[in-house]
């Protein structure tokens, strides 16, 4: 019998700006002032066994606070820490003439080759003067891969791309369509795709694994009367790996449910944000700052002690599920 995989969990923290996430996008909202709160929590995290991948983005690292943050990881860069890409095209030059960015183009993806590729190389350079170090992690603002995303970053020396958000479509606002999506990591010209780990659960194990291994049908589940019920008495639901509207439940029903189809290797992620109090629409109370902090904290705990898992930087992913396959499909609108 073939000796299953050990688990293997990254934390990924979009690292960015504060902004109000129903009030639009604008140049001028890039605003930061959690840095110490995520500097705290960030080594509550790797003091308990933890490796943190920063996504960040333009605004985060021009600021004052973001700079702190850096200068504070920098030392554990490799070790315990890996410093990647998160574009968010609003605050990320070169600017339009307009202070606010209509919806469509807050998504990378929807911008034209040449602009996508500008603002990203803007970004990438500036990490590399900030940090020292080169990112080879991508991660998209608003999950925003597009039809050029790929060329894009396999032009830059990217090795990863962690944008897809499965079992989602996000096209009702201008976005791209992840339902034809599952957790499996594969290979696009070369570019390794780990999607954010998501998943369908449900009380039917055969429901479990069929939804999971033929996600395109999950979304499809739910188009008529009789299925959507179906769906509710069978307990159907999407979860996802987050602290971020997830209990600590249903991480690890998550976890367990997947690891029980093969999927042996994880991406935990949140807002850097969230890390303080009023910042996201998941952190608003006392009580959710507490659930938030905790859940992370006993999870990260979980995964080592009871599910023997191992922790990882997303650079440092080996592990491919299927080669060349799946961006085949369209993942845009």
């Amino acid at each position: 019998m073939a000796k299953k995989n050990k688990p293997q969990l990254a934390i990924v923290i979009h690292t960015e700006e504060e902004f109000n996430w129903d009030g639009g996008f604008y140049r001028s909202n890039n605003k930061v002032t959690h840095g110490q709160e995520l500097i705290t929590f960030g080594e509550q995290m790797i003091e308990i066994g933890a490796k943190i991948t920063f996504a960040m983005d333009y605004a985060f690292i021009e600021s004052e606070q973001g700079k702190m943050v850096i200068k504070h990881f920098n030392p554990q860069q490799g070790k315990n820490i890996e410093f990647a890409t998160h574009l968010h095209p609003w605050v990320n030059p070169p600017f339009a003439n307009t202070d606010k960015v209509s919806n469509v183009n807050s998504y990378p993806g929807n911008l034209p080759f040449e602009s996508e590729f500008e603002k990203l190389n803007i970004l990438t350079k500036k990490i590399k003067e900030i940090t020292g170090y080169s990112p080879v992690t991508y991660l998209a603002g608003r999950y925003g891969i597009g039809d050029n995303t790929n060329k894009i970053l396999t032009e830059l020396g990217y090795k990863t791309d962690i944008s897809i958000s499965p079992f989602t479509d996000y096209t009702a606002q201008l976005g791209p369509n992840f339902n034809q999506y599952n957790n499996d990591i594969f290979k696009k010209n070369g570019l390794i795709n780990w999607p954010h780990s998501t998943g369908v659960v449900s009380k039917i194990p055969i429901l479990t694994s069929y939804f999971n291994k033929n996600p395109e049908y999950y979304a499809k589940s739910f188009s008529k009367p009789l299925s959507k019920l179906f769906n509710k008495l069978a307990r159907v639901k999407r979860l996802r790996l987050s602290p971020e509207s997830f209990s600590l439940r249903d991480m690890k029903q998550l976890t367990q449910s997947q690891i029980k189809l093969g999927q042996a290797d994880f991406i935990l992620s949140f807002h850097s944000p969230s890390v303080k109090k009023g910042l996201t629409p998941y952190v608003q109370k006392e009580k959710d700052f507490i659930n938030f902090t905790q859940y992370t904290l006993d999870y990260i705990q979980w995964f080592t002690e009871v599910m023997d898992g191992k922790h990882i930087l997303v650079k440092n992913i080996n592990r491919i599920t299927n080669l060349e396959t799946k961006l085949s499909k369209s993942h845009t609108k």
